[in-house]
């Protein structure tokens, strides 16, 4: 670090950052806002804010407008001011949601109104942080249901040019790519707003998703092709590095100016001025410049995904790959320096009879033959190294975000990076010509088109392995921070002059590292209640390994199943789910489910399934029929439950008490399937959305009783949780699972104050997030995810 002062900068910078974080500063997180102003805007969300747009996203259904330089015209309470008068507040960006398309080119300013709101954050462990991830952008409230009131007349000619060469040159690739038109439209211009959800899943499974971002491969591959064909012209070092460096951040204005494309960006510029001045490109320094110009910028980028996995990835090609191709000494036996060596590494992985036969057929050509497989073999060695060493890299960043890893991944990076340039070669010759041409532009496009269908069936194979994918749950920020530590030091180790012995060395502390990081305080028996808005979502979890989920929808959030229950899954570490249990077909329980199905059917879910239980139905839905067939489809049993059933796992008992033995399937909240958990001495009652009816069916049947913990039913509805039924079940803990913009008037005023009367506590997911029901020996406590220092 003595010899890279900047890079100790960087560290130093990053880490003064996170301390004034925790201790309160916003610099990463928070709402620059004055509280006033943000207590004002919750009381007053129907506002009108002034702002120029920056640029406009279309689909077939919305269009959203982004603003920057906005303001909110406020009008203050009168003891917050003698004046009284509207003032103007600055609220940085903001993201606005149009109820109509319009037309406002890039540059507009623009005076809208509508429901101004902050960005929500993330409910659940493991969830997608909208807040953070928009506070890098500098974009803190969403406006909805907009309406234009105002646009000026003049606009940006060159920033709207931009947009509309984007979207020129995107359809240009629609015509011309083919069904992999998303993929190139993602690697060229950065645009996966038509990247098929499908493809993109088998990338990310796979862990080549990288592929799709513009990245440090198309600033080389771009800049560095028109600085050389500069070059060749003879305008020279200085002309040609100007020109290829504003070429290329016209190119990243017109992508989009993602992080990995701005860090990639910056690097480049580093690296012309290096060659202009005449001084020796340092990448470790670079990279550091970078990542300072970046936070300098947007401070939230520290907590940024996207900013850790690019910084990480090439600070393990630029900074670990070294190393261990250095340990790994293949230098000598690439260029034949060392005859003995080769020949000690043709038997050991040819072996001696087979040299014998290639010596019997081939002859004098033999030795020829051998150097090629050695040199081959070497470099093969060379590229696996510099894959783990990578992945080693970007481990606890990946594993902190999402919960998994692609074990697959190393493997199948091999084969994708070097031909990944073919793509984009391609792809942007094949654009260039595709503006003149249609025809030809097919025919340029074409060796990209079919390494690209190429990818998406080895995604395909990966997708089928069995332990492609390694989920371990998220790791405390303590053990990232110990396993950097020690892999920094298994790295300096490999760069020091010595024995052999050091090379086994590095191994015990990288595999001590990983251990570290990978170890997880066991936990006990748990209920997780999951806020999925207006729905529910519940995983059972015990000691011993087993985990069952009931239930899992929503009527207000698509694609519960993918961005909230399997992301909470991952994060807590849980590979496979023996059972999942649903209490009755309506949407607002079964959407996440049927979603989870289907990716089991297509190989895009990670975690693995085990048996549907479905409620036993003389005459069972539309939607019981498909929940099954489509459990069927993805090879997972299914099984009807009735009263009286009983599952066992281990020390864990789920016993079912309805539906009835006779139970028709036509009133689906009724007739829904409600079952005791039992852990040792903790009770708890899961009861869907039964009604008073069923409730009070139960009682005559003596099939309740005092429980520790109550899954409230029908999301608090006055229609359930009558008196009758809380005087006997009385549950010292329950949670009610809702959204807070319902429109059903969940949770009734009038079952909040029964369960209070009954000394029962009571937590709400619209207010506390993902509620978790823990049961030990000394008692229950409860985690609620939106409480401060409350981890889950």
């Amino acid at each position: 670090m003595t010899k890279r002062p900047l890079c100790m900068v960087c560290l130093v910078l990053m880490l003064l950052m996170c301390v004034a974080d925790r201790a309160g500063f916003p610099l990463i997180r928070g709402n620059p806002v004055p509280e006033n102003v943000d207590s004002w805007i919750r009381e007053h969300p129907k506002v009108t804010i002034c702002g120029e747009v920056t640029q406009t996203t279309e689909n077939e259904f919305s269009q959203s407008v982004y603003l920057s330089n906005t303001y909110l015209i406020y009008q203050p309470k009168k003891n917050q001011s003698k004046e009284n008068q509207p003032k103007k507040i600055s609220i940085e960006n903001v993201k606005v949601f149009l109820k109509k398309k319009e037309d406002v080119p890039a540059g507009t300013v623009v005076l809208v109104s509508g429901n101004l709101e902050r960005v929500g954050e993330m409910r659940n462990p493991g969830e997608f942080d909208a807040r953070q991830y928009y506070a890098s952008q500098h974009i803190f409230y969403f406006m909805k249901k907009a309406e234009l009131l105002k646009k000026s007349e003049n606009y940006s000619a060159y920033r709207q040019g931009m947009n509309d060469l984007r979207k020129y040159l995107s359809k240009v690739l629609n015509g011309i790519g083919g069904k992999e038109a998303g993929v190139f439209q993602a690697i060229v211009l950065g645009d996966k707003s038509s990247l098929d959800e499908e493809v993109k899943l088998r990338y990310q499974m796979a862990g080549i998703v990288h592929v799709l971002a513009i990245s440090g491969l198309h600033i080389s591959v771009i800049g560095m092709g028109i600085y050389n064909l500069l070059m060749k012209t003879g305008m020279g070092i200085w002309p040609s590095g100007i020109i290829a460096l504003l070429i290329l951040l016209q190119y990243g204005v017109m992508t989009g100016g993602s992080v990995s494309t701005m860090r990639a960006v910056c690097m480049f510029l580093i690296s012309v001025g290096a060659k202009i001045t005449g001084r020796i490109y340092d990448l470790p320094t670079a990279l550091a410049v970078s990542a300072m110009l970046i936070l300098g910028d947007s401070g939230a980028y520290l907590y940024n995904s996207g900013f850790l996995l690019s910084f990480s990835a090439v600070a393990g090609a630029g900074v670990v790959v070294p190393a261990l191709t250095k340990s790994m000494d293949l230098s000598r036996i690439e260029k034949g320096e060392n005859v003995r060596r080769k020949k000690s590494a043709w038997k050991r992985h040819a072996g001696k009879k087979f040299k014998n036969i290639c010596c019997m057929i081939l002859g004098k050509h033999t030795g020829q033959i051998y150097e090629k497989f050695a040199g081959g073999f070497c470099k093969a060695n060379l590229a696996l190294g510099a894959s783990i060493g990578i992945q080693l890299t970007m481990l606890p960043v990946s594993l902190y975000f999402f919960g998994e890893v692609s074990l697959v991944g190393i493997f199948l990076n091999l084969l994708v990076l070097p031909t990944v340039g073919i793509v984009l070669g391609s792809g942007v010759t094949g654009l260039l010509a595709g503006c003149v041409s249609f025809s030809v532009g097919r025919v340029v496009i074409l060796p990209g088109k079919v390494l690209a269908g190429i990818y998406e069936e080895l995604c395909k194979l990966s997708g089928n392995l069995p332990f492609g994918i390694w989920i371990t749950g998220q790791p405390k920020l303590w053990q990232v921070a110990v396993y950097y530590i020690l892999f920094a030091g298994a790295v300096w180790i490999l760069t020091q002059k010595g024995k052999r012995e050091r090379k086994i060395i590095a191994f015990v502390v990288v595999c001590l590292a990983m251990s570290i990081l990978i170890w997880r305080e066991p936990e006990p028996f748990s209920v997780s209640c999951l806020d999925v808005g207006q729905g529910d979502g519940l995983v059972l979890r015990t000691p011993e390994g087993n985990c069952f989920l009931v239930d899992g929808g929503s009527t207000n959030k698509s694609g519960v199943g993918q961005y909230q229950v399997l992301p909470y899954l991952k994060n807590q570490g849980i590979s496979q789910i023996d059972g999942i249990f649903i209490s009755h077909t309506d949407q607002d329980h079964i959407s996440g489910v049927q979603e989870i199905l289907e990716m089991a059917v297509k190989k895009l879910n990670s975690v693995k399934l085990g048996c549907l239980y479905l409620p036993e139905w003389e005459n069972p839905p539309a939607a019981w029929e498909k929940l099954k067939q489509t459990a069927k489809a993805a090879g997972i049993p299914v099984r009807t439950l009735k009263e009286g059933d009983c599952l066992n796992a281990g020390k864990l008992q789920l016993q079912i008490i309805a539906p009835a033995v006779s139970a028709s399937g036509a009133d689906v909240n009724e007739d829904g399937m409600v079952i005791k958990v039992k852990y040792e001495e903790f009770l708890g009652l899961l009861t869907g959305d039964i009604g008073e009816e069923t409730e009070k069916k139960l009682l005559e049947l003596g099939m309740l009783e005092d429980v520790d913990f109550l899954k409230v039913g029908h999301h608090g509805s006055h229609y359930s949780t009558c008196q009758q039924f809380l005087d006997t079940v009385r549950p010292e803990y329950a949670v009610i699972s809702c959204s807070s913009t319902n429109t059903y008037g969940h949770p009734s005023p009038e079952i909040t104050k029964r369960l209070e009367e009954t000394g029962c506590q009571t937590s709400f997911t619209m207010e506390s997030g993902a509620v978790k029901v823990y049961w030990e020996k000394e008692g229950i406590r409860i985690k609620k995810f939106l409480e401060k220092g409350n981890s889950m």
